[in-house]
């Protein structure tokens, strides 16, 4: 629950020293975008022993074998150090990812519940619940006046709704480990063919407040004098990045150099749950169908590279260090030109008796035509609120290119600023820090795009780049735009803003959900000097049939003519200082005529009538 003096104090510190500021999200699109996935087919039969859910599998929504219900949020983002990956979040939010009630007051009230299926427990004479917790994680903090519930389903009133058991409870706090929770199940009030059991939370209702993580749902037979440990070895994160700077690059880029941009090893994490200590990993790599990397190196296919992994509570979390987990230059094979996309499958073997569902981990690597640091998920949304602010991203280019598209994320929020104006800023680099300015947009304004989607903000111009560039927003305004941020991906040595005292790195963690879109065509030589324009004459511009260019030089000389879009026409290299260009089969309408020698660049719009 978010308090109304505590906001209000937040607000005004804000304000009073002009710096950064997140906001929790009122909405989740992810679940909006995925709530027709498929479900599995499910029976009006009980679950049988044992039931377990430890929300590992590809899915936004729980289990419907297993759950009743779909308010709660699976996800790999939120938590903190889990105790397998993927966990069950609850939140202000309902099953399609929006508010509860968006003009709820900040008392806590009910919001997401899970309630299992029915669960044969006729057979037992005692069985047990076992979970994991974690408040916040990534995510907002529970206050104290929100709270986690469990209930058991303890029978049915005259009327026939159900009576729910309080069995336990607790208060809102800031991030901690997952805390181990352990319930015995008895009586005759549970112990037949329909148990049932639930969590609730009780949040703020207007947005993306208040979160509880859920990790290892587990009822079994109580039978040995005390509840067994979970005898598990398993993934905890998603597949770690696998490039030096990026989330994903531009394919040619990635091609100049890379040995500089891809990782050396990776940073694979494995937790162990009491299991055996013996384990097997691998990974492969695949394009399309076919497989292009195995790791280990030595042996075949299907070699494995066995560890011997100490139980969570002797090391915490296993990371492979001596050695390392090698990454080859080689892993990317292509024979494509432009785009790529691979199949990173990391696999771990573990004893028979080891739950299987968290043993593989799969992630595509994808190589477009756009620069990422985030990873396409928005865990808040990031503002400044100072008129003439200015948000500026670096990338950097291994060879020269153009930019044609800036692509931004703006999360829905409440305060909806899709009609404030803000311009789209392009900058050279100042020895790492943004310079001088390349372009700056006219007027644009925010776009909520559905699904997830970036917007396409297509530039004014054509821009060529070379080596370290900036891209990012200028404000008119004090409002907050709210731009996507990924808090999984910290990227904050390439995150600058300035609110009129200079250039500092942003100070909250995460990605600024920005991406710069490339066209692969260079219309720039790796050199800032430009040919005087009193040396080069054109005649006539419009033209119909040629034109003619007067060079005044005896150098070589390159000339390229560009559509509008970036790409490349026509290429001549000539060292008389009179060429003709001749219109052929080019349609009428306005392109960018470019010719670079020794001294330069020079750059004119020529229009064909």
């Amino acid at each position: 629950m978010r308090k109304v003096c505590i906001g209000i104090l937040m607000m005004g510190v804000f304000v009073l020293q002009a710096q950064e500021h997140i906001s929790v999200l009122e909405s989740n699109p992810l679940l909006k975008t995925n709530q027709k996935q498929v479900q599995k087919m499910r029976t009006s039969s009980a679950v049988a022993l044992p039931f377990l859910d430890d929300f590992s599998y590809n899915s936004y929504f729980p289990d419907n074998l297993l759950w009743e219900d779909s308010a709660v949020f699976v996800n790999r983002s939120y938590p903190i150090n889990p105790v397998t990956i993927g966990v069950a979040t609850f939140d202000g939010l309902d099953a399609n990812g929006m508010a509860y009630d968006i003009s709820a007051s900040t008392q806590a009230q009910r919001a997401d519940s899970l309630t299992s299926r029915a669960i044969d427990l006729s057979a037992v004479d005692s069985a047990y619940l076992l979970f994991y917790y974690q408040a916040e994680g990534l995510g907002d903090n529970p206050q104290t006046e929100d709270s986690l519930v469990l209930e058991f389903l303890s029978g049915i009133d005259p009327l026939g709704f159900p009576i729910w058991q309080h069995i336990w409870s607790i208060a809102g706090h800031s991030t901690q480990e997952f805390q181990r929770m352990e319930f015995n199940i008895k009586g005759v009030n549970y112990l037949h063919a329909s148990f049932q059991f639930r969590f609730r939370n009780y949040a703020t209702l207007s947005g993306n407040f208040d979160h509880w993580h859920i990790d290892y749902v587990k009822v079994d037979e109580y039978s040995t004098g005390q509840i067994p440990n979970l005898n598990d070895v398993a993934f905890v994160y998603e597949n770690p990045q696998l490039l030096k700077r990026y989330r994903e690059m531009p394919w040619v880029q990635y091609q100049e150099n890379t040995a500089g941009e891809l990782r050396d090893t990776l940073d694979i994490i494995l937790r162990n749950n009491n299991a055996g200590l013996s384990v097997d990993y691998k990974y492969d790599v695949f394009e399309s169908s076919s497989q292009v990397e195995h790791y280990p190196y030595l042996g075949n296919l299907s070699s494995t590279r066995n560890v011997q992994i100490s139980v969570y509570d002797s090391i915490g979390n296993f990371e492979f260090v001596q050695p390392p987990v090698f990454l080859s230059d080689t892993i990317f094979k292509s024979g494509t030109t432009d785009s790529a996309t691979f199949l990173f499958k990391n696999v771990i073997k573990t004893a028979p008796s080891d739950n299987k569902n968290n043993d593989t981990l799969t992630h595509f690597q994808k190589f477009n035509s756009h620069f990422a640091y985030d990873d396409g998920v928005a865990e808040f949304a990031y503002g400044i609120n100072v008129q003439g602010a200015k948000m500026a991203y670096q990338f950097h280019l291994n060879k020269a290119d153009s930019l044609r598209i800036i692509q931004i994320y703006f999360a829905p929020m409440q305060n909806n600023v899709s009609n404030i104006p803000f311009h789209l800023v392009v900058w050279e680099d100042n020895n790492g820090v943004p310079g001088n300015v390349l372009l700056k947009s006219n007027f644009v304004y925010p776009v909520y795009e559905d699904r997830v989607k970036f917007h396409n903000y297509y530039l004014d111009s054509i821009i060529g780049l070379d080596g370290t560039f900036y891209v990012g927003i200028e404000q008119t305004t004090n409002d907050m735009l709210n731009v996507g941020l990924d808090r999984n991906s910290p990227s904050n040595n390439y995150m600058f803003y300035n609110v009129g005292g200079g250039w500092n790195y942003s100070q909250f963690p995460g990605a600024w959900m920005i991406r710069p879109v490339l066209r692969t065509t260079p219309i720039i030589s790796s050199t800032n000097s430009v040919i005087i324009q009193n040396e080069i004459k054109i005649f006539p511009n419009p033209f119909f049939n040629f034109t003619t260019v007067l060079l005044n030089n005896e150098t070589k000389n390159i000339i390229q003519l560009f559509d509008i879009s970036g790409r490349l026409l026509r290429k001549n290299v000539t060292t008389e200082n009179r060429f003709q260009l001749f219109r052929n089969n080019l349609k009428s309408g306005i392109y960018l005529l470019q010719i670079q020698n020794k001294k330069g660049v020079f750059r004119k719009k020529l229009v064909i009538e």
